[in-house]
């Protein structure tokens, strides 16, 4: 389990990127005070950002989940922003195609499971690739995840494209087939509590069962976990399988909770930001829920001051490139010191 020690330093990150974000509208505002206070303050200060902040969360959540059991298996799924754009797509699709004879929650049911079950082949190729041929996960899913996009763009514009709607955008939701809102009219919906239950069912699995000891031990040390009767293969296969799984499902949850519809490129970042939650949260799916809560913070903040004040949007997007420098940096610094100790 996570130690103090690396909550600690989890925290020191934070602490530095909020510093960095600090001195940036400092440095880009012509207002640093009143911009500081809306990039801060202000998402805290109404019903409807705080609502639209929780709701932004709720995909990195799943992407971050999907992250951290591929990462706590010492595997790499660098595909999870093809895998979410996936997920968002066929599941839109099964809803469409079957809103006449599906509805409620048996076709809401029925669009999660088509997405993850779509969402973890494509991870699971990557597996099998890694484990019949040696191919490296990280290149196969990244290469996967870039081709899975362009054919999600040609469906969205093509075949499934909403004409009268003048956007590059699917085909609506029906009503029927949508979550419910909550504190409106912020965009916060009911796709709340599957996030948090999947991330207390992916806790109970990781640290209460034998199948996540073993994958916790494979990723501590692969073949000390092979020598003591591990089957790594099988560990490899189904994390992955379950990290694209859950990666296509915060497609799919995101699309009936937020946007009704798949627009092109409406979920890029989604995988990347996962990442970088999960790296955060030292993989652990607790840890995970205050990590994507923290991401949608400072991008509800900077969405914020750009319209109260005179930041830039992109102004999120450098802190959280800071932040991810700062925990990649921090988790390859032991790597190098044992390195050097042994030269």
């Amino acid at each position: 389990m996570t130690s103090f020690q690396d909550l600690r330093r989890s925290l020191l990150v934070i602490g530095i990127a909020l510093i960095a974000g600090l001195l940036l509208v400092v440095l880009m505002s012509e207002e640093p005070i009143s911009s500081a206070r809306s990039f801060f303050l202000s998402v805290f200060s109404d019903r409807f950002y705080f609502g639209n902040l929780i709701s932004n969360a709720i995909p990195l959540i799943l992407t971050g989940l999907a992250a951290s059991i591929a990462f706590s298996s010492s595997s790499f799924n660098l595909g999870i922003e093809g895998q979410v754009y996936l997920g968002a797509f066929v599941g839109t699709a099964t809803g469409i195609l079957l809103s006449g004879n599906l509805s409620g929650t048996l076709g809401i049911t029925a669009m999660i499971l088509v997405s993850f079950l779509f969402g973890a082949g494509a991870a699971s190729l990557s597996a099998v690739l890694k484990i019949r041929m040696g191919v490296s996960e990280l290149i196969s899913s990244l290469l996967l995840s870039n081709g899975l996009i362009l054919v999600v763009d040609y469906f969205v514009e093509g075949p499934f494209n909403d004409r009268q709607s003048g956007l590059a955008a699917s085909l609506s939701l029906p009503a029927n087939l949508r979550f419910s809102r909550l504190m409106q009219p912020s965009s916060l919906h009911t796709g709340i509590f599957f996030s948090l239950i999947v991330a207390f069912v992916l806790w109970f699995l990781m640290f209460r069962t034998r199948e996540g000891f073993k994958l916790r031990i494979s990723g501590k040390n692969r073949m000390f976990a092979r020598y003591s009767g591990v089957n790594t293969s099988k560990v490899i296969f189904w994390s992955l399988f379950l990290s694209g799984g859950l990666a296509s499902t915060a497609g799919i949850i995101d699309v009936i909770g937020a946007h009704g519809r798949v627009m092109r490129g409406f979920s890029a970042g989604y995988g990347w930001n996962g990442i970088a939650v999960a790296l955060i949260a030292r993989n652990h799916p607790l840890f995970v829920i205050p990590a994507a809560l923290f991401f949608a913070y400072l991008e509800s903040g900077a969405q914020i001051s750009s319209i109260e004040a005179s930041v830039t949007p992109e102004l999120a997007k450098i802190v959280q490139a800071v932040v991810f420098f700062l925990v990649t940096a921090e988790a390859l610094a032991p790597v190098s010191f044992r390195r050097r100790r042994y030269v």
